[in-house]
Parts: C-alpha cells; sequence; structure tokens
C-alpha cells in the first residue's frame, strides 16, 4: 500500500496542472449553476416577505361609476372577504402641474393592506397634510414642506396641501414607467391624502396568506375561482397579475430560472466532455503505472481508485471555491433588479440547493466519466499494457483528396492537416469541446443583443454579461486545458524536432498551429448549432429572437475563440521551449 501511496502522491504532482484545471472548470460551472439558481430562489423569496409584511392585496375593486361603490356592493365584496380583509379608498389620476398624478385618499393612520412604508418624515396629523411617493426614475415626487393646491372633486375649488412625509406603495415597485388609469400615460407623481370622500377602490386579501408563494399555480387557481364567482355590475377587477411591478419582477426571476437551467446543462455538458477528455488521456498516459502496479498484486479497483480520488478531490476542491462566487452572483444579479424595481433587502435566509444539486451532479457525472475510462484501461492484460501502442498507419487524410487545396500548402501545413485529421478520437474531442464553448459564447452574446433592444430589460442584460464572462473563461480553459494535454502526450515529437534543429517558435508552431487549426473549425461549426441553439434558447424563455442578433455578434464570436487559442498558447510556450530532451527520449510511449 505503502508502494500505491507513493504513486499516488507523484501522479498528483506530475498531473498539478491538469489538476488545477478541472478545478477551475469545476470552479466556473458549479459557481455559475449555484449563482443563476440562487438568485431566482432569492428574489422570489424577496416577493413572498414582501407580500406577508406589506399585506399586499391579492385583488383591487375599481369602481367605473362616478359615484363610487354603493353600500351594498361594498357589503358584498365584505360578505365575501370578510370585514378584516377591505380597506376602502378614493383613487383618481389627474393632472397637477401639467404631471399626470395619482391620488389616494383613505385614513393613512388606520391602513392595514398594502401598508405604506415610511422613508422619511411622518404620517399626516393634520387634514391639511400629505405624504408622497418617493422618487424613481419617472415619479418626480415632491420635497418635505413643499405646499400643493389640489382640485379633488374637480370644481374648481383647490385645497392647499403640506407635504410632511415621503413614502412607498408597495403596489409601485418599477422605478420606471407605471401605468397610469389614463390609457397610454404613465404616472409622474403619486398624493396620498388623509381622508375619503367617496369609495371607488376597494383592496382586498384573501384568507390564506402563504397561498401567495410567489405566485404559485395554487394561488392562480385559487384566484381564478374567486374572480369567476364574483358578480358586480360597473366594476372592474385588478389582481398581482395585473401589477406591472411585482408580477414583472416574477416573470424576470422566472426568465432568469429558465436562462440558468438551460446554460447549467451546457456548462456542465462541456465540462463533462472535458474532464472525460482529460481523465482518459491521463490514464491513456499511464498505461505502464498501470501495467506495473497490476504485476505487484494491486487489484483493478484499487488501480481505478487513485484516478477516481483525483477527479473526486478536484470536484470537491472546485466546488468548495464556487461556493462564494455562487453567492456572490446571486447577490450582483438581485441587485441588478435595483436598476428597475426598488428591491426589498436582500434575504438573510441562506440556501443551498442550488449548489447542492449542482455539486452533486458534476460528482456523479466526473466519478463517472473517470471510472469507464479507467475502466477500459484497467481490465487490460499487463503484457498488453507494456507493449507501446502501434502508430498510426500513415494513410490519407480527406484534404489530400483534394489536390487543388492539398498541393497548395506548404510542407508544415500538410504536416499540421495530417496531424489534426489522422488521430479522430483527439480531433472530434478537441474539436466538439470547442464546439460547445462557441455556442455558449454565442448565446451569451446573443442573449444581450435582444436584452439591450428591449426597453426595462436590465436584469437581462447583467445576467447576459455574466454568462458572456462565464462562457468565455470556460472556453479559455477548455482550450488551456487540451493544449496542455497535447503537448504533455507529445513531448517526444517536441524534443525529436528540438534535436534535428528547430528553433523555439518552429517547436512550438507545429504544436500550436494544429490547435488554431481545431479551434477555427470547432468555432465555424460552432455558429450554425449556436443559431439553433439561440432559437431554442429564446423559444424557452419566451423572449427575444435570432433576427434581433446583431451581424457582429456572429462575427466577434468565432474572434473571441480564436483570441482564446492564441492566449492559452502564450501561457503554454514556456511549457514547450523548456522540455527535457533527454528525459522524454528515453520515455518509451
Amino acid at each position: 500500500m505503502r508502494k500505491l501511496s507513493k504513486s499516488n502522491l507523484r501522479m498528483f504532482l506530475k498531473q498539478a496542472t491538469r489538476f488545477f484545471t478541472i478545478v477551475a472548470m469545476v470552479f466556473v460551472s458549479i459557481g455559475l449553476m449555484s449563482g443563476i439558481g440562487s438568485a431566482k430562489d432569492k428574489i422570489d423569496l424577496a416577493i413572498n416577505e414582501y407580500y406577508l409584511d406589506q399585506n399586499i392585496s391579492d385583488f383591487i375593486f375599481i369602481s367605473t361609476n362616478q359615484t363610487g361603490f354603493s353600500s351594498d356592493e361594498i357589503q358584498q365584496i365584505s360578505d365575501t372577504f370578510g370585514e378584516d380583509n377591505l380597506q376602502t379608498s378614493f383613487c383618481f389620476d389627474t393632472t397637477i402641474d401639467d404631471k399626470i398624478t395619482r391620488i389616494y385618499c383613505y385614513d393613512l393612520n388606520s391602513q392595514t393592506i398594502n401598508n405604506l412604508e415610511l422613508i422619511s418624515g411622518r404620517l399626516p396629523t393634520a387634514s391639511n397634510e400629505i405624504v408622497v411617493e418617493r422618487k424613481t426614475d419617472t415619479i418626480q415626487s415632491y420635497e418635505l414642506n413643499q405646499q400643493i393646491s389640489i382640485d379633488l372633486l374637480g370644481m374648481g375649488q383647490s385645497v392647499t396641501y403640506t407635504v410632511v412625509g415621503i413614502v412607498q406603495n408597495p403596489l409601485i415597485l418599477t422605478l420606471k414607467n407605471e401605468p397610469s388609469f389614463i390609457e397610454g400615460e404613465n404616472i409622474e407623481n403619486v398624493i396620498y391624502i388623509n381622508n375619503s370622500f367617496l369609495v371607488n377602490n376597494i383592496s382586498v386579501t384573501i384568507e390564506d396568506r402563504n397561498l401567495f408563494s410567489s405566485y404559485s399555480l395554487a394561488y392562480e387557481d385559487k384566484i381564478n375561482e374567486i374572480k369567476s364567482n364574483i358578480n358586480l355590475e360597473n366594476t372592474e377587477i385588478l389582481t398581482l397579475y395585473e401589477n406591472s411591478g411585482l408580477y414583472s419582477m416574477h416573470i424576470y426571476a422566472d426568465k432568469i430560472g429558465k436562462i440558468g437551467l438551460i446554460f447549467d446543462l451546457f456548462f456542465m455538458l462541456v465540462t463533462a466532455l472535458v474532464i472525460y477528455s482529460t481523465m482518459s488521456r491521463l490514464i491513456d498516459e499511464e498505461r505502464g503505472q498501470i501495467a506495473c502496479l497490476k504485476t505487484l498484486g494491486y487489484s483493478d479497483s484499487k488501480i481505478l481508485g487513485r484516478y477516481l480520488i483525483f477527479i473526486l478531490l478536484a470536484t470537491i476542491f472546485g466546488s468548495a471555491l464556487a461556493f462564494a462566487i455562487g453567492d456572490g452572483l446571486a447577490r450582483v444579479l438581485y441587485y441588478a433588479f435595483n436598476m428597475q424595481y426598488s428591491m426589498p433587502e436582500f434575504p438573510i435566509q441562506v440556501s443551498y440547493i442550488y449548489f447542492i444539486v449542482a455539486v452533486i451532479l458534476m460528482l456523479l457525472i466526473s466519478l463517472l466519466v473517470t471510472f469507464l475510462s479507467g475502466k477500459r484501461v484497467t481490465s487490460t492484460q499487463p503484457a498488453i499494457l507494456l507493449t507501446p501502442k502501434a502508430p498510426k498507419p500513415g494513410k490519407k487524410v480527406i484534404l489530400e483528396k483534394i489536390p487543388f487545396i492539398w498541393n497548395k500548402l506548404s510542407f508544415k501545413y500538410k504536416s499540421s492537416f495530417r496531424n489534426v485529421l489522422l488521430f479522430k478520437s483527439r480531433f472530434l474531442m478537441t474539436v466538439i469541446s470547442i464546439i460547445g464553448s462557441t455556442i455558449l459564447v454565442l448565446s451569451g452574446l446573443g442573449l444581450l443583443d435582444n436584452a439591450l433592444k428591449v426597453e426595462n430589460s436590465d436584469a437581462l442584460v447583467y445576467i447576459s454579461v455574466i454568462l458572456v464572462v462565464f462562457a468565455g473563461i470556460l472556453c479559455a480553459l477548455v482550450i488551456y486545458n487540451i493544449t496542455n494535454i497535447n503537448i504533455s502526450e507529445r513531448n517526444r515529437e517536441i524534443s525529436t524536432l528540438m534535436v534535428l534543429g528547430y528553433k523555439d517558435g518552429e517547436v512550438s508552431g507545429y504544436i500550436f498551429r494544429e490547435i488554431y487549426i481545431m479551434s477555427i473549425i470547432g468555432a465555424i461549426i460552432g455558429l450554425p448549432l449556436g443559431y439553433a441553439f439561440l432559437s431554442f434558447l429564446f423559444d424557452y424563455i419566451s423572449f427575444g429572437s435570432v433576427a434581433d442578433v446583431n451581424w457582429w455578434t456572429w462575427v466577434l464570436t468565432p474572434i473571441i475563440t480564436i483570441i482564446f487559442a492564441i492566449i492559452s498558447s502564450l501561457l503554454l510556450y514556456r511549457k514547450i521551449i523548456k522540455t527535457d530532451m533527454n528525459k522524454s527520449l528515453k520515455i518509451l510511449d
């Protein structure tokens, strides 16, 4: 067992770069998955808490009669919902100082439904005192102690009021374009008067407050059932589904959740593919070591266990680091909503569900692909493992069958294309990984294009930027990891070229040209597949269209992929020129 432990330690030290590359990929994937999932969870949780804390009404009955509701109509509503679940007021939109202004009139000191949150000043104590809605992007508001003349009854008899407080109405959460009762207009001011002249507006709540649960299906069914059983003539019934702030916040949170689900699955697939490629090639490199351990009497399960431990530790380490970034992303996305909504405080409850699910899925996939890779090799007889693999037969590649292209290529490019196309497994794994990364970058940019063209979509702009950044990082890690593996596998080739007198630039070009070729192929193929993915994404989230993706996005995406390939080359250039020729040429492949 001591020999196996020492062997395991040597493997970890030798494969440190691969280990930390996997850690980084897991970190990016888990961080994104848990962050986006938690953001939606936090927003829904905040909506629920706000609904309960401010006792937000489930229905608002608006009378279309000039005289408002009759006593019989008020009694009918009271009998349906209960006297304690009802609040009456006089509400209308008018023009004051050339601004569309909404006026609420009711007993402000005994409010029980849609509780106003006092931001500054105080509530009225005299009949000539009022409070006003806080300032937003579109609501201009008033200053404390400012005097306002209002003609409440429209009879040319104005009353002067003094502003003594600034409040926030829980039904006015949006910071932009709060719609007015006047068709085609938006509210520019909101005034609350501590008096009531008649009743044309009744806010009511349902008994089961926990049924809401951020617009749950059970809540929707209950609201529709109640609404269908109410029969009042000349009455408009509004629910929280018509609230431009609360409901649109929920809708945007739901879109973020759907976007997150699609991207999370894709990130996980790309990460799993790269892990499979990395581990299968690592295990293949250690055929001789595996053969020695088998001859020493170690079981296949113990030998396979070393690789499972390798990927297990990399996944756990990456996941542990990802928890902080996931929480940070959730906060960034939550506060991004503050650009569009007056958000409640960030919920203090800690949610681990998305993080735990993401980690479990990543662990299962990583262990599974490693097990499948290792089982194939560890079940092979030691004699076969110790026999060097036969080199690939020197057959023609597909480009050689196209003379007008092949004959115009220089020797170095002919050599690169032969190496790229001859090793089909390496080629496919590399290209597919780059295709996946390209699709992610294109999708993030495409979503950003659409979000920028839609008014009041700041939250989607933020998530688009985050997706582009994380997709770019994953793309860079994929190319770096693949390039690093190719260099490790081809130390003998590199050393041979050095012995033959090739210069550093020529040797590195020999390796990097192949990566560039595969990156270009992956980026080009990724564009039509990205088109299909974007079409599915926009249809799934009911937002945007491929037609609204800017032309330069299709050009920029492959350029980004190539840039990452070049950056990876620069980072690994030193590894090539520092290759130990003597040591590499002694190793049998």
